[in-house]
């Protein structure tokens, strides 16, 4: 089965005091990472974007073939329908422009609930206890194990959707999954969300987002006559280094780091010196294959600092092209990367020149 996703994004933001969407998450807005899951998903045939005047923001940058964008309405539900007319695919998707962090498993299961069950509803259990409060007082109390926190993309075939608009018109819902209920008597299907498909409605929400924080290290023998390449940039030198790849201690420092943060196992795991097809391999080519590994569970780099430890040669004229590599490599800025250098001293096995050393820490989100 095929769908057809809406994005609304046609809100006041009133509870943020500012337009939410436009809140930047690394070098994306979290409109732009809402909107992005559907884009990459191959179950998605087109997105509708729905706007207060029909346009694209002008925070909006990216130019995709795939986004439709068409005006919204006075109302939520009317926003929506509006979206839902401009779909023709067999299944709808339904999400919330302020959810940024929808994940490629969650968008699956939704959809893969809709094609078994003709809906799905990603849900979270609800730990607090809950009440009902009147003039200042609780009056009554509701079985916590039954209630659900309900999250988006909420999925539906999309002519059993229209359906239920045209069976409840000019009805305010709170969201598709309640209209839904009332239309068909028994309710969607739920399937488990995600504890990190948060929705940001206040600024707050924004300000409080959990950033990931990794830490990397990698250490290199140094040869005569080897190629030295730190932080994909070749380094004029009389000696290089003795590695399975290229030897890029700092790329590979800096690998390690965006893969602990993310969650992931270490830069042998994922790229095995075993495996010939690493044999010498450009180290900005791993880079890039960790930033999809980072992109398919809709993490982006945010930043990264990196200190190499070298005797010799001097680095000082080459970090500022260091940090515009490491930048375009991520996809970040170039002030969002740190590079420093150090030598040592004399004392260690780096000092001695025997080896260069580098140490990396990374932020995700």
């Amino acid at each position: 089965m095929k769908f057809d996703a809406v994005i609304v994004a046609a809100g006041e933001s009133s509870r943020a005091g500012k337009n939410k969407l436009a809140f930047r998450i690394g070098s994306e807005t979290v409109l732009e990472r809402a909107v992005k899951p559907f884009i990459d998903s191959d179950k998605i045939v087109s997105v509708t974007v729905v706007t207060p005047d029909g346009n694209p923001p002008e925070f909006f940058r990216q130019d995709y073939a795939r986004i439709n964008f068409v005006a919204g309405g006075d109302a939520r539900w009317k926003s929506v329908l509006n979206g839902l007319r401009r779909c023709s695919s067999e299944g709808v998707l339904i999400h919330d422009g302020a959810r940024p962090f929808l994940s490629a498993e969650l968008l699956n299961a939704v959809a893969d609930g809709v094609e078994k069950y003709g809906s799905a509803i990603p849900v979270l259990p609800v730990s607090d206890s809950v009440r009902l409060a009147e003039n200042g007082r609780i009056t009554s109390a509701f079985p916590r194990e039954k209630l659900v926190a309900v999250q988006t993309p909420q999925g539906f075939l999309r002519k059993e959707l229209l359906a239920a608009f045209a069976a409840t018109p000019e009805t305010e819902f709170t969201d598709e999954s309640e209209r839904y209920a009332v239309y068909n008597g028994q309710g969607a299907h739920i399937v488990a969300g995600d504890e990190k498909n948060v929705k940001i409605t206040t600024e707050g929400d924004y300000l409080a987002l959990n950033k990931r924080i990794g830490i990397g290290y990698d250490l290199h023998r140094m040869v005569p006559f080897g190629k030295l390449m730190l932080c994909g940039v070749e380094i004029a030198s009389d000696m290089g280094v003795s590695a399975h790849s290229d030897g890029d201690a700092a790329i590979h420092a800096l690998i390690d780091a965006l893969l602990a943060a993310a969650g992931e196992r270490d830069i042998g795991y994922h790229f095995p010196d075993s495996d010939p097809a690493y044999d010498g391999i450009d180290s900005a080519i791993l880079l890039s294959e960790t930033v999809a590994i980072l992109k398919r569970k809709n993490l982006r780099p945010l930043s990264a600092n990196i200190v190499i430890r070298l005797q010799r040669p001097k680095l000082a004229d080459y970090i500022p092209v260091m940090r515009l590599k490491i930048a375009s490599l991520l996809g970040i800025d170039a002030e969002d990367v740190s590079v420093a250098a150090k030598t040592g001293e004399g004392l260690d096995s780096v000092g001695k020149g025997l080896a260069v050393a580098a140490e990396a820490a990374a932020t995700v989100i």
